[in-house]
């Protein structure tokens, strides 16, 4: 009875070692606020108390945000609780069951005599307690307690790679939405510039030193930077909604961010790719977890063995069965009760002689899905080095791109000033001088999609690498693949 008695609050602590060591927040018991429905229909959204619309955030600040915000991440907690859980009632196999049982009855019964029929009535009662307990089973609680630990580490490595899946969605929202500031910075100075080429050309016409033409032409390109810059402040819109969603808040919240153009660039590769790829074939957390799948697989063929062979049991029970106030008709004139202590103890041995295939059938199929789990582990190594291999790659060729991209914005902005001051003085025409301005415009938009590609690329090879850590996206985890 001690055995089976309900755990304490710390032997429940103790009976969940292999769970994550830390959640990273601390989420708020639904069930003891309010109910599903009332969450629903509530006003408020749950993640406003983590929300600090005056900070500003920089992309290790939005990562903890997003840990503490986005359901996934509680989802992935819930799905590891669930299966320490489902370990600890595979391990209830190994302890005695006790029942209690208890019943009461009215009865009547005939017994047929000579001329006429023996007739007894009463009351009837039985309360006893039953002992079962599987001594030896061929391994059968073994491989289902192997089986659910597996299981509990594969949950455990998903939970770890769920977070960095975050944050990665963070990182590639966060380097857009700052792309597409950038873009509207750049398309404003466009049309700054695009104004006064005309307010130039106008001044010109006034003078007879310029032709309509030229005038109605830089009217052009001023209508088309302003459509440039209106395109722009929407594409603003449509990427804070996508990095809201990464952040699992509402798009409602206007967040203070860091700019883009503060953001430490990596400057080169620090390791090479063959590196990286045994690194991450030693660490990628959904590796991890799908070779904790192909051992519980194999535990399950090992029960599904085990289940040919007999099993040895041990069962008892003890109880009391009353009779009360029994009458017999014919009559003899009285009534009468009775206790009886009744107790077994049986040991018992059960074997399933024949099942119609059921057993051998259950080991195929065990076997048939660990050789597919074997399959799936090998078909995921293949696709990590295939995406560290592409991903290194688009580092090192956004590393030079980045370098023409600067080379390119630097001609560009000498190459308008010139051209500007020689249309001052009448030495280049205005098609000359548009000509310069829209090649500055592109070589602006060149600039900052080289510096958000260089980030991406790299966001992205430490997201393949598997790197671990709560701010997988920081500087000092890139610093462990570039330098």
């Amino acid at each position: 009875m001690t055995a089976c008695a309900a755990p304490n609050k710390a032997q429940l602590e103790e009976a969940y070692p292999a769970m994550p060591a830390q959640r990273v927040v601390a989420w708020p018991d639904d069930h003891a606020k309010n109910s599903s429905q009332a969450l629903l229909t509530s006003s408020s959204p749950a993640e406003e108390n983590a929300v600090d619309t005056k900070h500003t955030y920089d992309l290790p600040a939005l990562v903890d945000l997003a840990l503490h915000t986005h359901p996934e991440t509680r989802i992935s907690w819930e799905e590891a609780k669930a299966a320490a859980a489902r370990l600890e009632r595979n391990r209830s196999t190994w302890y005695p069951k006790l029942t209690a049982m208890a019943f009461g009855q009215h009865f009547t019964t005939s017994f047929p005599i000579p001329g006429s029929a023996l007739v007894s009535n009463g009351y009837a009662a039985f309360a006893s307690l039953d002992l079962a307990w599987t001594l030896f089973d061929f391994g059968r609680r073994e491989a289902l307690v192997d089986a659910g630990t597996e299981r509990l580490s594969a949950a455990n490595f998903a939970f770890d790679r769920k977070h960095q899946e975050i944050a990665y969605r963070v990182a590639s929202s966060f380097f857009v939405y700052q792309a597409a500031l950038a873009k509207v910075t750049a398309a404003q100075q466009t049309f700054e510039s695009a104004k006064t080429n005309a307010d130039s050309v106008q001044a010109k016409l006034k003078q007879g030193l310029a032709t309509k033409p030229d005038w109605l032409l830089a009217i052009q390109e001023q209508a088309k930077s302003s459509y440039d810059l209106q395109d722009a402040r929407g594409s603003v819109t449509q990427t804070r909604a996508d990095l809201t969603a990464s952040l699992g808040i509402s798009p409602a919240y206007s967040l203070q961010l860091v700019d883009l153009s503060k953001l430490p660039l990596p400057v080169g590769l620090a390791q090479s790719v063959e590196n990286i790829v045994d690194q991450a074939l030693a660490q990628r957390p959904d590796l991890m977890a799908r070779l904790a799948e192909l051992r519980a697989r194999e535990a399950d063929v090992k029960k599904a063995r085990a289940e040919f062979w007999p099993k040895v049991s041990l069962r008892g029970m003890v109880g009391n069965q009353y009779w009360g106030n029994v009458h017999t008709n014919p009559s003899g004139g009285e009534s009468y009760s009775a206790s009886d202590l009744v107790d077994t103890a049986m040991l018992n041995v059960e074997w399933t002689l024949f099942d119609g295939f059921e057993r051998s059938n259950a080991v195929r199929e065990a076997e048939a899905k660990r050789s597919a789990s074997q399959a799936q582990l090998e078909a995921l190594r293949l696709e990590i080095m295939r995406d560290i291999w592409k991903a290194y790659a688009d580092t090192k060729t956004a590393l030079e791109k980045r370098e023409f991209a600067l080379a390119l914005l630097k001609a560009a902005e000498e190459s308008y000033a010139a051209t500007q001051e020689s249309y001052t003085h009448g030495f280049s025409t205005v098609i000359e001088l548009l000509s310069a301005q829209k090649d500055l415009a592109r070589a602006r938009y060149t600039e900052i999609d080289s510096r958000a590609t260089l980030l991406r690329s790299a966001a992205t090879l430490v997201y393949v690498s598997g790197e671990q850590g709560q701010t997988d996206m920081d500087r000092e985890t890139l610093g462990d693949k570039l330098q």
